[in-house]
């Protein structure tokens, strides 16, 4: 499956009808896990970049949680559905020292 496959999948949706609003608020919720994580989103093409975080499952999973939230647009579920998405991205924090 591709990744816009698994997020249609996740959000119970079986035509190509939002796929365009769908890629979009994966991106969106993409660089919004690289601003939580890393400070700021990296180029990815760049040699010492960090790990794209399309490509590690959690933090995809916490993607998925984003885009699932941005998509239904309801204010009191994005909030629960951002926080499962910060608790999924947390451990990957690079700012935060011991």
């Amino acid at each position: 499956m591709t990744l816009l496959a698994d997020v249609k999948a996740a959000l119970r949706i079986t035509n190509a009808d939002s796929d365009v609003l769908v890629t979009r608020l994966i991106d969106s919720a993409a660089r919004e896990c690289a601003q939580f994580i890393y400070g700021s989103v990296p180029n990815y093409l760049d040699v010492d970049a960090p790990d794209d975080p399309l490509t590690v499952p959690d933090l995809l999973q916490g993607i998925v949680l984003m885009v699932q939230a941005d998509y239904y647009g309801d204010p009191v579920s994005r909030n629960a559905y951002r926080d499962a998405a910060l608790n999924l991205w947390w451990p990957y924090r690079t700012d935060v020292g011991i």
